[in-house]
């Protein structure tokens, strides 16, 4: 009946019965920054081709991630779920098979899915994600490059040529490993199209062409455990060259490494939009262009990583959508990565997915998209530790208007021998004020934050999560029984930088 169906639904297409479903592609790219982006910080010029780009979608001003960590991250895009709620809590843990995602939606609805993704992470034996999907290809060409351990990786270049083979719109390359080396079956077909760009993600080493010096140095002493000050950095992620001295490094030299990365991204996303458009596809394919998160760059003491707190650094995220019928322009809907599925489907008159139980999923933004906009709503985001890493507590933040409220908690047994979770910080930001994210004003609680509303959205968030109280030594027993059963995959881990 389904085969049927389908035939049906190109026939008419074919004969003009129908409007020929549009395509769609999304690009998920680890580790962007928001503000590399010029449609979100005028004074970058990293992204001319995004930018480019941007001029012809709804852009949205607030987006967020969850979680700043890969798979739960894309578990959710994919879902339209938290990660409490799609149980995707780290890497390395596949979703169930229980829980809809986006392709398999759209595959009942004809479309053609392929993915191409280029962080080791979302191999399918690791996220769980390739179903759906007639098309998946997690082949990782580049063999070195992510530190400390050289991780393998599919960069940007290789990525885009992927593509192309995969919309026959280029032919293999005479590269012996290259995959995919057949096009996505298409039979006349709408395409639905996931990329995954690794780049900008550490080690950032931009192709010569894309290097650009800083202006001025920008030298970083490392803080001593014993001064009180908490300081993160991800020393695999500062070329040796950049060390002044043992406990010195130039950050702003760094930070132009990262942003060289960028570039080239950017580069290898026009000539793919080129493509595109000389094929003629470009006008009859949804596009949507997001992050799984962000990237600390010095923020907060955090450098040069992502994952450790709730920083905005980390947890916003671009948010470009293009869409035959939605005018271009800035969107201020706050938006998060839980809402693109449900976004998707509405903008192609499809069902969105459901699974049972939770509350605060993600919603269409599609309404937004076609000017009925919403100026406040909260934003979730999680940070969440193993057990055994030295000051693991749970933090959960929300983000309404330009006030954000971030908790940490940690976990206390009962006597039923049952655990329960209790505040142990608060940290409160006015991200539209002077100090941003390096003011805490927990302490001042200035008279105009809606601090009452703050807590009760999260006091929500929290009791939505059953898993919470076990939660860091859960993820410890996971972490512990890869290292056991696929001690290569725990070091790849490591090398990753998890």
């Amino acid at each position: 009946m389904r085969t049927f169906g389908l035939a049906l639904l190109l026939l008419l297409a074919a004969c003009g019965g129908s409007e020929p479903r549009r395509n769609v592609l999304l690009i998920s790219v680890d580790t962007l920054r928001a503000d590399r982006l010029g449609c979100y910080a005028e004074d970058s010029s990293c992204t001319p081709r995004l930018d480019a780009l941007a001029r012809e979608c709804a852009v949205f001003e607030s987006a967020a991630t969850p979680r700043a960590k890969t798979t739960p991250a894309i578990a959710s895009l994919l879902s339209g779920l938290y990660p409490h709620e799609h149980g995707v809590r780290d890497l390395a843990h596949p979703l169930s098979s229980s829980i809809p995602l986006l392709q398999e939606r759209l595959r009942e609805h004809g479309y053609r899915c392929g993915a191409i993704v280029g962080n080791w992470v979302l191999g399918d034996a690791r996220s769980g994600l390739a179903r759906g999907f007639d098309l998946w290809c997690e082949s990782l060409p580049q063999r070195t490059g992510v530190p400390p351990d050289d991780a393998p990786q599919r960069t940007a270049r290789s990525l885009t040529d992927a593509a192309l083979v995969a919309l026959g719109l280029k032919s293999v390359p005479n590269e012996p490993d290259f995959e995919p080396r057949t096009a996505l079956p298409r039979d006349g077909a709408p395409w639905f199209l996931w990329l995954h760009y690794m780049d900008p993600h550490g080690a950032y080493e931009p192709p010569t062409e894309h290097r650009r010096a800083a202006a001025d140095r920008e030298l970083v002493d490392l803080v001593p455990e014993s001064a009180g000050r908490r300081q993160r950095i991800a020393r695999y992620n500062v070329p040796k060259d950049l060390w002044v001295d043992p406990d010195t490094f130039d950050a702003a030299a760094v930070r132009a490494l990262y942003d060289g990365e960028v570039r080239f991204l950017d580069a290898e996303l026009g000539r793919l939009f080129d493509a595109l458009r000389a094929a003629g596809e470009l006008e009859r394919t949804v596009i949507v262009l997001t992050a799984d998160h962000g990237e600390s760059l010095g923020e907060q003491d955090y450098y040069f990583e992502h994952g450790a707190n709730c920083g905005e650094s980390t947890v916003r995220v671009p948010l470009l959508v293009r869409a035959p019928g939605v005018a271009a322009g800035r969107r201020s809907t706050p938006a998060s990565l839980v809402d693109v599925a449900p976004t998707v489907l509405e903008l192609l008159d499809l069902a969105r997915p459901t699974a049972g139980g939770g509350a605060l999923r993600g919603e269409s933004l599609a309404p937004a998209l076609r000017g009925a906009e919403r100026s406040v709503r909260p934003l979730f985001s999680e940070k969440v530790e193993r057990a055994d890493l030295p000051g693991a507590v749970q933090q959960k933040a929300v983000r309404l208007g330009r006030w954000k409220l971030v908790q940490s908690y940690a976990s206390t047994p009962r006597p039923d021998g049952t655990r329960e979770v209790h505040v142990v910080a608060e940290e409160l930001y006015d991200l539209e004020g002077e100090g941003g994210e390096e003011w805490d004003l927990s302490i001042v609680e200035p008279p105009d934050a809606p601090l009452a509303e703050l807590r009760r959205a999260l006091a929500a968030f929290v009791a939505a999560d059953p898993d919470l109280p076990e939660l860091g030594r859960l993820l410890e027993q996971r972490r512990r029984g890869i290292e056991n059963t696929d001690p290569q995959a725990e070091r790849t881990l490591r090398a990753l930088g998890y």
